[in-house]
């Protein structure tokens, strides 16, 4: 630690401060007779205050000009050194029954490396986490993303090299070669496993169609993969699974390997019967000696709904938004979209669920009878406005918002969202994303919404947000009606792509629109709702739950219980968790299997009570790949300057690192300014000063 002193005057001010303090000493005991003895001792002790005077008066006057104490601490530190373990079930496979040398060969580099250097463990298997476990049961590898997230943690900082034990198997995400591409420390690989083509056969892809529709027939292709069985003969068999019943087999094929690297593909046709969650079982008979038989069987679930929503979209003319739309809502399976233009449109509406007016009416296509059979029927009705809608029929038409415009101005808004929205929710990414979109182009005007309308964004014009509403929801009457009053979405899903690599925002939006307005307003007291209904087994299963009253509004008071019923008719109970005005519930995670629920609620005098299935689907990633691939491990070391190292050789990992000139301590200098007035030993010693000149001249007779 250094340090050093500045003034906020001119140094020299500091030659008055000494001046003021001689001739203030000076002039006092030159004046004082009271010590004029001519003992020798009595000068000596008038010297002597003279000097304490004049050093007490300096002190005091130079703190006058406002010191500064400047101090720099220089602090070290070590190279950071983070030992990321693979904590996925392949490395069990890997490794064996005995894990034993693994674990000392990782903890024995730990504490080597541990003298000379800062080291932080992770495992990565589902994500990254901090510490060091050896439970392998990681459902997925995702290196990829363990990479990345270590040079976010990092940004910045002193990370030397990175000691990733692995045996290569990647599953989720992309090539960690790829993600490593820009890191700037070295990487060292102990690889682990055995490369060479084991004796197994698979189940290497099941591939069907999650939902399918009541009285349909869906296909499934089954991929089977076998290395070192030619000859051997196996059977592959497709299940339906039933709660309380024996596995039903539907259809059986026989297999002959004819090689030794055997692949083919299977096809089975099967039969959507029943509505709710399928459940089926793909097996292939076990041959001795296989690597595992883990990979052998396969659960797959299918949900089959009694017929989809069906929506119809009728436009002025061709727009890109009506691509935009059609895009967004296909992208849900549950969703059928016929598009028509209003020229030649001729269709009935009551096959449909919702009709969807982009543009329309307009001067050229009034829409009367259709309009007038939507009201007949109770068809909900979505306006998308833009420049060819015909305000003066639009305002007719509907309640949901008037709009006072020159029909011959417009004007570009964007988005801000109402927090007060209610009617759905929308995701955190989605309501993050919406007001960086684009402007929408509408009309230039006032706009005025009915009062019992929910306004979900509203339009912000240049820099201010405005009442006027831009996307809008009115169910006040017996028929829902929405309002998109601007036309462009299709920039929303070009921008939404740029930012977000995918569409989901915009598709969330429209979805979660379309789904409102089509879907017949649920008027029950309690409801409880699943994020979805089919679940990987490494996802926690989550529940939200709304209750209302007499006058339909939001209450949260009573408990809410929840009983969770698996196919083994095992019970799990829980109890939901209190939000603002609602309920929500984090089940955690489940094991494979179909389940049922049942949650209750007692309000006043009744007990209201929702029930509903889910399914737990395995994540079956690290079953599929039993050879390790110590490719991957080569190349993350070879183009990062490291090394890669069998497992018996782990301890030379942290010679390797000691040797590498480049994971050097980084001093990082810290500054300290302050006040000297501040610092309590000058007021000591000015204490400890006066103190003593008042001491010497009270002992020798003065004042």
């Amino acid at each position: 630690m250094s340090s050093g002193l500045s003034f906020q005057y001119p140094v020299w001010f500091i030659v008055l401060c000494i001046a003021l303090g001689a001739l203030y000493a000076a002039v006092l005991y030159y004046r004082d007779r009271t010590f004029d003895d001519k003992l020798a001792a009595m000068q000596y002790w008038k010297t002597a205050m003279a000097v304490f005077r004049f050093a007490a008066v300096t002190i005091l006057a130079i703190l006058l000009l406002s010191p500064l104490l400047r101090s720099r601490n220089t602090q070290e530190f070590k190279p950071i050194v983070a030992i990321v373990h693979d904590n996925s079930e392949s490395m069990r496979l890997s490794l064996g029954k005995d894990t034993t040398l693994y674990k000392q060969q990782t903890e024995a580099l730990i504490k080597k490396l541990s003298s000379k250097y800062d080291v932080e463990e992770y495992a990565a298997g589902d994500g990254l986490r901090k510490g060091m476990e050896f439970s392998f049961t990681d459902k997925s590898s995702g290196l990829s993303s363990a990479i990345e997230e270590l040079s976010g943690i990092y940004y910045n900082r002193n990370l030397g090299a990175v000691v990733l034990l692995s045996d290569g198997i990647y599953n989720r995400g992309v090539n960690p070669v790829y993600s490593a591409e820009t890191a700037p420390y070295s990487i060292y690989t102990i690889a682990v496993g055995d490369t060479s083509v084991q004796r197994d056969q698979k189940l290497a892809g099941a591939y069907h169609n999650k939902i399918a529709y009541l009285n349909d027939r869906f296909c499934l292709r089954v991929d089977v993969e076998a290395n070192n069985f030619l000859g051997k003969n196996a059977k592959l068999n497709v299940y339906e699974i039933n709660a309380g019943i024996e596995p039903k087999l539907l259809q059986q094929k026989d297999i002959s390997y004819a090689s030794d690297n055997f692949f083919q593909s299977y096809d089975f046709v099967l039969d959507a019967d029943r509505v709710g969650i399928a459940h089926y079982r793909i097996t292939l008979t076990n041959l001795p000696e296989e690597a595992t038989y883990k990979n052998n069987v396969r659960d797959i679930f299918v949900e089959v709904m009694d017929g989809r929503q069906k929506i119809l979209l009728i436009a002025n003319s061709p727009h890109p938004d009506v691509a935009a739309f059609k895009a967004a809502i296909e992208s849900n399976k549950n969703y059928q979209l016929d598009v028509e233009f209003a020229e030649s449109f001729s269709r009935k509406l009551n096959d449909y669920n919702l009709v969807i007016l982009h543009q329309l009416p307009s001067a050229s296509q009034r829409l009367q009878n259709v309009l007038t059979d939507a009201t007949n029927l109770k068809k909900p009705l979505l306006y998308v406005l833009g420049t060819q809608t015909l305000l003066t029929d639009f305002n007719k038409v509907q309640d949901g918002v008037n709009v006072r415009s020159n029909a011959a101005q417009f004007n570009d808004v964007t988005a801000s969202v109402n927090k007060d929205f209610s009617l759905f929710t929308l995701s955190d990414r989605t309501l993050q994303t919406i007001p960086k979109f684009p402007p929408l182009h509408n009309f230039f005007g006032e706009y005025a919404a009915n009062p019992a309308a929910k306004i979900l964004l509203n339009q912000k014009i240049n820099s201010v947000v405005t009442d006027f509403p831009l996307w809008l929801m009115n169910d006040a009457g017996e028929v829902k009606t929405g309002v998109i009053a601007g036309e462009g979405l299709w920039r929303w899903r070009l921008y939404d792509y740029q930012l977000n690599k995918s569409h989901d925002a915009t598709n969330e939006l429209i979805n979660k629109t379309v789904q409102f307005l089509s879907v017949k307003a649920d008027k029950r007291p309690f409801r409880v709702n699943l994020s979805k209904n089919i679940f990987q087994d490494n996802e926690a299963v989550t529940f939200d739950a709304q209750l209302y009253n007499a006058n339909y509004e939001l209450i949260n008071s009573p408990d809410v219980d929840l009983k969770i019923s698996g196919e083994d008719h095992k019970i799990y109970e829980y109890k939901f968790n209190r939000t603002e005005k609602a309920y929500e519930l984090n089940a955690g995670f489940l094991p494979v299997g179909s389940y049922t629920y049942t949650a209750s609620a007692k309000f006043g005098n009744n007990t209201l009570t929702a029930s509903g299935k889910f399914s737990v689907s395995p994540l079956q990633l690290e079953e599929m790949n039993t050879r390790a691939d110590y490719r991957v491990l080569y190349q993350l070391a070879t183009q990062h300057k490291g090394n890669m190292y069998a497992l018996a050789d782990a301890l030379t990992v942290a010679d390797d690192i000691e040797a590498n000139n480049q994971l050097k301590p980084v001093l990082y200098d810290m500054f300290r300014t302050e006040s000297a007035i501040n610092l309590k030993w000058i007021f000591f010693l000015l204490l400890i000063l006066i103190s003593l000149e008042w001491g010497l001249r009270k002992y020798l007779g003065g004042y």
